[in-house]
């Protein structure tokens, strides 16, 4: 895959295989990312919304800690993956993927908007409000959500690469999801 942009944010998401075949090593770090993203509503959003704008239910602040969490989540996944057989020139494997999504990505919409956000929620906001009213009077809300947007997008990107490059299982595919209940309920347990 070729870099991809969405508003002020760009990434190569471009994952090359370590070798020929895929060992169990590279697909559990890939499988641990995926389940990451796919777990977390403030990383990739909500299921059906394309375009990732819809932050409705969300309260910010928590979500921007989810987000603050999956960084390092990914920085911990970062470390367990099997450097010993990259080749001196290889730049395009996972480890640098996630290296590049988290200088480039997650750490510039964190260092802008998190300390900008919880500064006003803490010491500006009005703490009478109810909370989904407080957080809607964010003087640079729109700016805000429009930057989390494109992160929400790029991250999709990142999900759909982990997918094709790993052999990994679409958890948000409905039609798959279906086959496999099917297949479970025909199944039985042994005592």
């Amino acid at each position: 895959m070729a870099v991809v942009s969405k508003g002020s944010f760009s990434i190569n998401l471009g994952i090359v295989k370590l070798g020929g075949d895929l060992t169990e090593e590279d697909r559990q770090c890939a499988w641990e990312l995926y389940t990451e993203l796919s777990t977390r509503l403030a990383v990739t959003g909500k299921l059906g919304d394309d375009e990732c704008k819809n932050f409705n239910g969300e309260l910010y602040i928590e979500s921007l800690s989810s987000l603050y969490n999956f960084f390092q989540e990914a920085r911990g996944i970062m470390r367990k993956f099997p450097v010993g057989r990259l080749e001196q020139d290889n730049n395009q494997h996972l480890g640098i993927m996630i290296n590049n999504i988290l200088s480039e990505v997650l750490r510039p919409f964190l260092e802008k908007w998190q300390v900008r956000y919880r500064h006003w929620w803490e010491n500006q906001s009005n703490p009478r409000k109810a909370p989904f009213e407080r957080q809607d009077n964010f003087p640079e809300l729109e700016k805000f959500l429009k930057d989390w947007s494109a992160l929400r997008w790029l991250m999709r990107e990142l999900q759909k690469e982990l997918i094709s490059v790993y052999h990994l299982i679409d958890v948000n595919n409905k039609q798959a999801n279906e086959s496999f209940q099917g297949a479970a309920q025909g199944s039985q347990c042994l005592p």
